[in-house]
């Protein structure tokens, strides 16, 4: 346990102490994007360094560096009864302020880049404690793995969906188009009449079958490729 500035009370989370010490085994590294100005650790805390900045009567102003305070974000899981925990930290520069989820931060600082939106992945807590972010409590996963996690955890049901009259549903005309599955290197394994068949023949969410086969996620989406077939006459 470690002790915060703002108690005397021990406290259980490395993100709970806030001296600006390095603790036992804590590494740092400097935060994507905000280079020389905010570092994240392989424990999960995220740090201000020192720095001069303008002033609108002094000209500069040295500033100090402190350990910065993270807020608990809570969302609600009724399949669990439950809260799902996501900590994140207000990061500042150019006078603007940027949340950020802290997980997000350790692994692209200790791993590697990650362009979440793009490549369709998410980093999550292997022991499922959003508390914890230690660096080796995480771990990267696509959007299908993660969401078989969660049906596995008990965190998530589909069943519902079996029951629901989808009578007066505007049909999304999208998910009709054609689409190919192939291998990694390249095989073809079967043509679909359309996203929606092959989602349900796959058993593949059908937006990330979509948004490979539009080119994002490298065209790859649980473990194969997706490719809209070549219009006749092109």
């Amino acid at each position: 346990m470690v002790l915060s500035d703002d108690t005397d009370l021990p406290t259980m989370y490395p993100y709970e102490n806030l001296l600006i010490k390095s603790l036992k085994g804590e590494i740092w590294k400097d935060v994507r994007g905000y280079e020389g100005y905010y570092r994240v650790s392989n424990f999960g805390r995220v740090k201000s360094l020192d720095r001069t900045i303008p002033h609108p009567r002094l000209y500069q102003q040295f500033v100090k560096g402190r350990m910065l305070k993270q807020k608990a974000v809570k969302d609600y899981n009724r399949y669990a009864g439950d809260d799902m925990i996501s900590l994140q930290v207000s990061l500042a520069i150019e006078n603007t302020n940027h949340y950020h989820n802290v997980r997000r931060l350790v692994y692209a600082a200790f791993k590697k880049k990650i362009d979440f939106k793009k490549d369709g992945l998410y980093v999550i807590n292997k022991d499922g404690n959003g508390y914890n972010n230690r660096l080796s409590n995480l771990e990267l996963v696509s959007k299908s793995s993660k969401q078989r996690r969660s049906i596995g955890l008990g965190r998530q049901n589909f069943e519902y969906l079996k029951t629901i009259d989808r009578s007066g549903w505007k049909k999304n005309t999208s998910r009709m188009i054609p689409v190919n599955q192939y291998t990694f290197k390249g095989r073809l394994v079967r043509k679909y009449d359309s996203i929606r068949q092959a989602s349900l023949i796959a058993r593949i969410d059908a937006k990330g079958i979509s948004n490979a086969a539009k080119g994002f996620y490298n065209g790859i989406w649980s473990g194969y490729k997706w490719k809209f077939p070549a219009r006749k006459g092109k």
